[in-house]
């Protein structure tokens, strides 16, 4: 099957992801501490709080110079996301197929690219919000779509199917053991990746756990069934 992409940067979409994220914020997700620069911050104090009209008539001028400026880092990502996924695209999608001995979920796949840094997925609509970082793991984009593939492939085959112990997690555990899981994508993946997955660095211990065991299985099945029993054992998981 030959799987398929789009990336797209629409400022509407982009000014959706800037105001979800701030209100998010509000309740207490600091994603404040993930802008790269000081005039993105200073937008995105100017904004928390406001309703949507007046909120976009800060955003959309201010996103449209980016769009406009040649030098910009999300001109410059669009052309890094064009090039990595022409160049590797299929391969990581043959990779997640290999790993989760599974198909994909799906052979269309849609990629906004957002100047806020909050990676926003859709599982049920196959489309995954890329940020505009050029540093780091989130600045080459396929690292990033393997991350986010892993999920949705153990979204779709495992948290959905209801004959799976994956299926009765509570949604707090569910979210620890698929933001574990990535550790697999590691260095044995390179030079399709550039960086081993990092996640977050609370699960570190499952994840050191998950990793040693894959590097002697290589079994996602195996994997998932073990990570199920150490989730039990694991007592530093958010509830």
């Amino acid at each position: 099957m030959k799987h398929n992409y789009k990336i797209i940067y629409d400022i509407n979409k982009d000014m959706w992801n800037w105001r979800g994220a701030l209100s998010d914020f509000r309740m207490g997700y600091n994603w404040f501490d993930n802008i790269d620069n000081e005039k993105d911050r200073k937008i995105a104090n100017q904004i928390v709080g406001l309703k949507k009209q007046p909120a976009e008539l800060i955003l959309k001028p201010y996103l449209k110079l980016k769009k406009l400026d040649e030098n910009s880092n999300l001109n410059k990502f669009i052309l890094i996301a064009e090039k990595e996924f022409n160049d590797k695209f299929e391969h990581a999608c043959l990779i997640l197929e290999r790993i989760t001995k599974r198909p994909m979920t799906s052979d269309e796949f849609l990629f906004y690219i957002t100047t806020f840094p909050r990676m926003t997925c859709f599982y049920d609509k196959f489309i995954i919000y890329m940020y505009d970082s050029v540093e780091g793991v989130w600045g080459m984009p396929i690292d990033g779509f393997l991350h986010e593939g892993l999920h949705f492939q153990f979204e779709h085959y495992w948290r959905n199917n209801n004959s799976s112990q994956v299926y009765k997690l509570s949604d707090n555990d569910y979210f620890y053991l698929k933001e574990s899981l990535t550790v697999i994508l590691d260095e044995e993946l390179k030079p399709i990746i550039s960086v081993p997955d990092k996640s977050y660095s609370e699960f570190a211990k499952l994840r050191g756990l998950l990793h040693k065991h894959w590097r002697k299985y290589h079994d996602f099945d195996k994997l998932v069934e073990y990570g199920l029993r150490e989730l039990e054992k694991t007592s530093n998981h958010v509830h």
